[in-house]
């Protein structure tokens, strides 16, 4: 077995060879006497090294050479990609659809880079070309359909995933994508079924697990969300909306330590996601932890200050701190915003009656009474 120090030193040397590569290829990129290959590598080992902006100046120079290999001119568009050059990536798939413009997997990458930018029209022509030339591929099926839910389409993104899970059976995303429209369409079974056969096709998927485990929460098992949400966050763990989804399925079934847990794990990742603040401020407040379920909250409102959830839990923690006349100005700010939720008329008729004003802590359970009747919402996410 290896001792720790000869893997360090292993490493280092690792890291050594990378380097005297680059500088060998940079040297030969200068010289002019660099392969359209080495140029390439030189490309994506300043790009992934921290010089950007050189790497894309070597790929630049690389896709205006017009004797470029088609299968290198497609691994600088891909390195283009990665680092979000999308211009330059276009750009250069179009010249490699000029070279085949028979083949669909040019214009499907342009497609995809198209809806990145937010040009989904655009992008839904290019799929449609793409499917026209080859009608039986099911990536291509499946990427007009992603465009089709992006422009709220959705009877058109339906027709397209079931087409490509009719080309391939095991196309885990379309089952995905089709189970997430048939959840906006209020058809949970049919859903249901649809995460199912993703996760089935495809159990790696975290992002199936995370939609199978969101249904079962909708449905009421949240037992079985839990489950799910836990497998995903095995496979990916730095998933912010899993721990999200987790911590409030925890939270539901009163399991508040665990969901504490889930909500600093998003910290971690997001140390800004008022979402995991509020929550944490929430748990907090209902272990009676008042001080520190402030902070949170208090933190959660600088970065939303216009939301009522969290403003009513502030006043809840200046009233139970016995702090009554900052509770009031935080409840106050809740009526100002949303004049018809009927929490905060309840807390402010606790504070008048202790502090003995009879009469306006009836007028104010009365008028909370009233709001009652309206059907106020609970909260749900508070980014919204």
């Amino acid at each position: 077995m290896l001792r720790w120090d000869r893997l360090f030193e292993l490493a280092r040397g690792e890291e050594e060879v990378e380097s005297r590569n680059a500088t060998r290829l940079a040297h030969r990129f200068e010289t002019g006497v660099a392969s359209q290959e080495e140029t390439l590598e030189l490309a994506e080992h300043l790009l992934k090294g921290g010089n950007p902006r050189k790497g894309e100046k070597v790929l630049m120079d690389l896709l205006e050479n017009e004797a470029l290999d088609d299968r290198l001119l497609a691994g600088a568009c891909e390195l283009l990609e990665e680092v979000g050059s999308y211009d330059l990536a276009l750009e250069g798939y179009r010249k490699l659809h000029a070279a085949n413009p028979r083949r669909a997997l040019s214009l499907y990458r342009m497609g995809h880079l198209l809806e990145m930018q937010g040009r989904l029209e655009e992008a839904v022509m290019l799929h449609g070309k793409a499917i026209a030339l080859e009608s039986d591929n099911p990536e291509c099926r499946y990427r007009l359909g992603v465009a089709y839910t992006k422009l709220h389409q959705y009877e058109d993104a339906e027709e397209q995933y079931r087409k490509a899970i009719e080309i391939d059976p095991s196309h885990s995303k379309s089952y995905t994508n089709l189970g997430y429209i048939l959840d906006l369409q209020g058809k949970r079974g049919a859903a249901l079924l649809q995460f199912r056969k993703a996760v089935q096709h495809n159990p790696k998927s975290a992002e199936a697990h995370f939609n199978l485990g969101a249904l079962y929460g909708e449905e009421g098992d949240r037992e079985q969300a839990i489950k799910e949400f836990r497998i995903g966050l095995e496979l990916d763990s730095a998933s912010v909306e899993g721990h999200y989804n987790l911590g409030v399925a925890l939270v539901n079934e009163g399991r508040y330590d665990d969901a504490e847990e889930e909500f600093k794990r998003i910290l971690k990742i997001e140390h800004d996601n008022v979402n995991a603040l509020f929550y944490l401020g929430f748990l907090y407040y209902r272990k009676g932890v008042y001080s520190k379920a402030l902070k949170s909250l208090q933190q959660a409102s600088r970065l939303n200050p216009g939301n009522t959830t969290i403003l009513y839990y502030i006043g809840e923690c200046f009233n139970r701190l016995e702090q009554p006349q900052r509770a009031l100005e935080y409840y106050k700010r809740v009526t100002e915003i949303n004049p018809n939720d009927h929490k905060v008329y309840f807390s402010l008729g606790v504070i008048y009656e202790k502090q003995n004003d009879k009469r306006k802590a009836r007028e104010y359970y009365q008028l909370a009474a009233l709001k009652k009747q309206g059907g106020a919402a609970e909260f749900t996410r508070v980014d919204e």
